[in-house]
């Protein structure tokens, strides 16, 4: 359904709120005036963060995700909080894609804490849900966290990492802008000690990423093939400025080690691919990132049809390369959110 142009106009100044940088480290007020906002945001800008949520779940689920569970917590039924809820976009895809028994809901606003309750009761009603105004005490079996770090001020962050501390199991999804990512990579070396990276990470070592200034983790989600032969959906996208095509994310899916024995070390070493690749008509050049650093592999089409030739088609399908020496240096775009 086309959203109304009540909708659109609510939607437009989500958007120039969470895409202006000039407020500097000072967080984010709370912008939810109205149930309105929240029903807006969900059909549009929500539904795209869902999209990145589907990726990052799916790559959970091939990297062991599942497995992860055996230990302290149940594998059937974990808790989960969905800290700065919002709209409940990333609960709601957590539940489609893993188990759940229950789902705690934090946000600064009550009207948000509210509508994500609602929304996943109608979603799935076998799922407990609670609204929790405070969670200094909380001990989540898992933790999600989704477009949260750009809001929060260093007290804010502090209260996250407190909150980490306590989780069983972190999932946190920030934008592929360069600024958000490289925070989100500096949280991940901090949380090495105790946490277990399950993925986008192929290795242990220290993000590479935050090595030269220009570099920045991040990833491409694929949208739904039928936003694109959908009339409300090409209309809406024109009449707000956004490229369907394009869903840049960053993110960070963590075990704790006392749990997540169960998680399997990658059989052959693997690098994962960052960004989107220079395709040619006979090679394809990709970033990739394992132990070893940041560096570019050249996919030739005569030795690897198949890669090259998804690379071109589908390159958001195309996570891990066998790790391979560097042949030649680049530097990925810039993404915006």
């Amino acid at each position: 359904m086309t959203p109304s142009r009540d909708h659109m106009q609510r939607i437009t100044r989500l958007r120039e709120l969470f895409l202006d940088e000039s407020r500097g480290p000072q967080p984010l007020g709370d912008y939810w005036r109205q149930v309105a906002d929240l029903q807006a945001y969900d059909e549009v800008l929500g539904a795209r963060i869902g999209w990145k949520w589907d990726a990052v779940l799916a790559e959970c689920a091939a990297r062991g995700w599942e497995n992860a569970a055996r230990g302290g917590e149940s594998a059937a039924a974990p808790t989960v909080l969905d800290y700065g809820c919002g709209s409940g976009i990333a609960a709601r895809r957590f539940v489609a894609h893993f188990a759940a028994g229950e789902v705690w809901f934090h946000d600064r606003s009550v009207r948000a804490m509210d509508y994500a309750t609602a929304q996943l009761r109608e979603a799935a009603p076998a799922v407990r849900t609670k609204v929790v105004r405070d969670v200094s005490n909380l001990r989540p079996d898992v933790l999600l966290v989704s477009h949260v770090l750009g809001e929060l001020d260093a007290a804010g962050e502090a209260q996250l990492r407190e909150l980490i501390a306590r989780s069983q199991r972190v999932l946190i999804v920030e934008p592929g802008n360069r600024a958000i990512a490289r925070r989100l990579s500096t949280l991940r070396d901090d949380l090495l000690a105790d946490f277990r990276i399950v993925a986008p990470c192929t290795h242990t070592a220290g993000c590479p990423a935050l090595v030269a200034s220009n570099d920045w983790c991040h990833f491409f989600a694929p949208p739904p093939p039928e936003v694109f032969t959908n009339s409300d959906w090409v209309r809406t996208a024109r009449d707000l400025g956004i490229d369907l095509r394009s869903l840049p994310y960053s993110f960070v899916a963590g075990v704790r080690r006392s749990v997540g024995e169960a998680v399997a070390e990658p059989e052959v070493p693997r690098a994962r691919v960052l960004g989107r690749p220079t395709v040619a008509p006979r090679t394809a050049d990709v970033s990739v990132c394992d132990a070893a650093g940041l560096r570019t592999v050249r996919i030739e089409k005569r030795r690897e049809p198949g890669t090259w030739r998804a690379l071109k088609k589908d390159p958001e399908t195309v996570r891990l390369l066998p790790h391979e020496a560097p042949t030649s240096s680049a530097e990925p775009d810039d993404a915006a959110d």
